[in-house]
Formats: C-alpha cells, sequence, structure tokens
C-alpha cells in the first residue's frame, strides 16, 4: 500500500512539474507575441504621423492654390445686407 501511495506522488509530482513547465512556455511565447505587438504598434504610430503630416501638407498647399488671395492692403471689409463685401483697392499700375 505505501509502494502505491509513493506512485501516486511520484506521478503527481511529475504532472504538476509537466504543468509548471507548460504554464512557464506559453508565459514565454505570450511575452514574445507582446514585445512583438508592441514593436508593430509603435512602427504603426510612425506610419501614421507621417502619413497624417503628408496629408497636411498637401491639404495645406491646396488650400494655398485653391483660396484667394487676399491683400491686406486692399481695404476692410463690410457687411451690407448679410452678405460680405469686400472694398479692394485698384491694383498700382507700373510705368510703361
Amino acid at each position: 500500500m505505501i509502494i502505491e501511495y509513493a506512485a501516486v506522488a511520484i506521478g503527481v509530482a511529475a504532472i504538476a512539474g509537466i504543468l509548471i513547465w507548460h504554464k512557464t512556455q506559453i508565459q514565454r511565447r505570450i511575452r514574445a507575441i507582446d514585445s512583438q505587438l508592441a514593436k508593430m504598434q509603435k512602427e504603426i504610430d510612425v506610419l501614421h504621423m507621417q502619413e497624417s503630416r503628408r496629408l497636411m501638407v498637401e491639404l495645406k498647399a491646396n488650400s494655398r492654390v485653391e483660396s484667394p488671395q487676399i491683400d491686406p492692403d486692399n481695404g476692410s471689409a463690410e457687411i451690407g445686407g448679410g452678405e460680405v463685401v469686400r472694398l479692394a483697392k485698384t491694383p498700382p499700375t507700373t510705368p510703361a
């Protein structure tokens, strides 16, 4: 009977050892995957910032091209009847 208990104890210890080893292996894999995901997230963040900068520069360039250039010397803007009217100076003429 004592031999049987010893065999069961050895079996339980072996199973416990295998389960602990398996758990540590899974934890190592999870940490490795987590570090790879963190690295990929950093790369994605860098790419996102680069793309955002590119789009902002493109939008800024497009807005410069599409928007009319307003000269600050053109006078003041007046509002009359719900419409905004800008009083523009005549462009200076150069002597021929």
